[in-house]
């Protein structure tokens, strides 16, 4: 059985059986990993916090023919993210934007270290939480090889729509948001 220990962060998590979860993290040194969380939904389970989106934490794995969940320890959790609809929204883009981009596998360095200084700047530092999602936008879009001429969040989603086929819903939902304020003012 080989085991593996490293940081990376939980991209989403999803309900499996009565108390596992499947989650999917983006590991510093090995990219994109399904990963089983046995026994997580239990109340009362060690592991839980482990399997909540945007947890960055050491995981500790153990795989036989898949990878199983079995030790977490938290770095952060980005929890003031959680407290500010706006932060949250532009912090599920950039999850969502590495979940639908990368493949199983694929490891790509500038782009963990990108998203995490976007997380980090987006709960810890910035008061225009758009204006820092879309610089880090271009960033993580440049370390997946790709250059886009963007000037507008729609020109990101319809960039990702036209030309490789995937829809950011919480791209679409921060449109969505910005176009009700401007119905209302």
């Amino acid at each position: 059985m080989e085991l593996l220990v490293e940081e990376g962060i939980c991209l989403r998590s999803v309900d499996f059986k009565e108390n596992d979860k499947i989650l999917t993290l983006y590991l510093a040194e090995h990219g994109k990993v399904g990963v089983s969380a046995k026994g997580c939904k239990s109340a009362k389970s060690k592991l839980k916090y482990a399997t909540t989106p945007l947890c960055f934490g050491k995981y500790y794995l153990a795989k036989k023919n898949k990878y199983v969940l079995t030790g977490c320890d938290c770095i952060d959790s980005f929890f003031n993210l959680a407290v500010e609809p706006v932060k949250y929204f532009c912090a599920s883009v950039v999850l969502e934007v590495v979940d639908k981009m990368t493949l199983e596998g694929e490891y790509n360095h500038r782009l963990f270290v990108a998203m995490l200084e976007c997380l980090n700047e987006l709960c810890y530092k910035t008061q225009y939480p758009k204006v820092c999602l879309f610089e880090y936008l271009k960033k993580m879009t440049e370390a997946l090889g790709y250059e886009v001429k963007a000037i507008t969040f729609k020109d990101y989603y319809n960039y990702f729509l036209n030309t490789h086929q995937t829809k950011i819903n919480s791209l679409l939902e921060l449109i969505k948001m910005d176009n009700l304020g401007a119905e209302i003012n």
